[in-house]
């Protein structure tokens, strides 16, 4: 299901770029095509660090992520999710060398602005901040239900609240524009602009978590973060000559190494772990027999940093809509790892508020992709059959993924809607220029 929609325009290899933005999207493309530089935006945009603080300009941003040179006087970027249910009201322009945020107090302000000017269609401005509202509603449902009540008073209200809680409950938190609507009924209020306005008021005032956004971005480089864990903050207050991006997934690494001691790699094999003892981050390959992790295999100083990363923010940071943005997952694993990390990822970064971001140039994760989302088709009907080969937690649901190609400045949409999979020929372009290629040599 789309989130947020994003626009992109001159702003380096991006010449004219249009996505939307779903629970999870997957960017393929060579080299330079522009895929870690969509992703890095949509690592800034929805960090809470810039949506918040007034004194955080998007060109500081772009300078952290070593993009700043890519701004041209005709760059325009917008990135839009007033209008989508699952994700809380945030707006961002840039146009003619400067920018403008939207959070939902400015979405507020906006709205009472446009409701004092009696030139303005009423019943707009009521459904925009009606269906703002109701997505709002339904977050705290699954999120806050308990302590939702409490914001009232009367006994009575607070258990037609409850009772209302249940039945959306019921529903399995399904997206419904009415929440609002069935509130204001509770509360014996009239569905009017005004009262929208005061509920919305009481949300943020008393559930600042619902805004809170976050964004994990596991860098490429992620190899690197071993050797600057430790020093991170030193390295950042001198202005060493690392990006900073690096620098501050450095920091959020140092966190994770410090609070998860101990963890199974089952997704490069059952018998290795990864274990931190004293200053140091070993890989066991059994009870005894351990290696620095330093000098263990690149697959493994490749994907330990994604777990550890992962696991850290799940057991810190519940409350907040996540952002992970992983870059190149496949990096230095055999096909069968690759596999077992995408599965990894869907079940660890797709639930609650949770989003995940991939750029990669490997076939092999689209076709794990695919698997998923065949997983999640067939579980429809035969749930018991499919999770004996992927487990439920990994099944992938169409609706809330999209995968693009990026190429020549412009983003090709390659997922089909109807079929619920990414398309297969681009899975098979890469096998076919290599069957291609090898037909022509036992032709000579």
């Amino acid at each position: 299901m789309e989130r947020a929609k994003l626009i992109v325009k001159n702003f380096g290899p991006l010449k004219d770029i249009e996505i939307e933005v779903r629970e999870m999207v997957a960017l393929i493309g060579a080299q330079a095509s522009g895929k870690s530089t969509l992703a890095k935006l949509l690592s800034i945009l929805e960090d809470e660090d810039f949506r918040r603080d007034e004194k955080n300009t998007f060109e500081d941003e772009l300078k952290k992520y070593n993009i700043l040179s890519y701004l041209k006087k005709d760059t325009y970027i917008s990135y839009d999710n007033i209008n989508h249910f699952k994700t809380s009201p945030f707006s961002f322009d840039y146009e003619n060398g400067s920018f403008s945020k939207g959070t939902p107090q400015r979405f507020l302000s906006f709205i009472k602005d446009a409701n004092n000017d009696s030139s303005n269609d009423k019943n707009k401005i009521k459904n925009t901040l009606k269906t703002a509202l109701s997505a709002a509603l339904n977050e705290l449902f699954i999120t806050d239900s308990i302590i939702f009540s409490n914001i009232v008073t009367n006994e009575i209200e607070k258990n037609k609240i409850k009772s209302l809680i249940l039945k959306k409950q019921i529903k399995s938190f399904k997206p419904d524009e009415n929440t609002a609507d069935e509130l204001l009924e509770i509360l014996e209020k009239e569905k009017s602009i005004n009262n929208y306005i005061e509920l919305f008021e009481k949300i943020i005032q008393n559930f600042p978590n619902l805004y809170l956004f976050d964004s994990i971005y596991i860098p490429s480089e992620r190899s690197f973060l071993h050797l600057i864990a430790e020093n991170s903050l030193g390295l950042l207050n001198n202005n060493v000559l690392i990006p900073k991006h690096l620098l501050n997934s450095g920091q959020e690494y140092q966190k994770a190494i410090q609070t998860i001691k101990e963890l199974p790699l089952d997704i490069i094999d059952k018998k290795i772990k990864y274990k931190r003892e004293g200053k140091t981050s070993y890989i066991y390959h059994n009870e005894t027999e351990k290696v620095d992790l330093l000098e263990s295999a690149s697959g493994l100083q490749s994907v330990v940093p994604i777990l550890l990363l992962v696991e850290y923010s799940k057991s810190l940071k519940e409350k907040y809509n996540f952002n992970f943005v992983v870059e190149e997952p496949e990096l230095n694993l055999y096909p069968k790892a690759q596999h077992e990390l995408i599965k990894y990822l869907v079940k660890n970064c797709l639930f609650d508020r949770k989003n995940l971001i991939l750029t990669t140039h490997s076939p092999f994760v689209l076709a794990s992709i695919n698997n998923l989302l065949l997983a999640f088709d067939k579980g429809k009907t035969k749930p018991k059959e499919v999770n004996k080969i992927i487990k439920k937690e990994s099944w992938l649901d169409p609706k809330n993924f999209i995968a693009y190609e990026l190429k020549n400045g412009k983003a090709k949409k390659i997922m089909n809607d109807k079929l619920g999979q990414i398309n297969e020929n681009m899975i098979d372009n890469v096998s076919d220029s290599f069957s291609d290629e090898f037909d022509k040599l036992l032709d000579l």
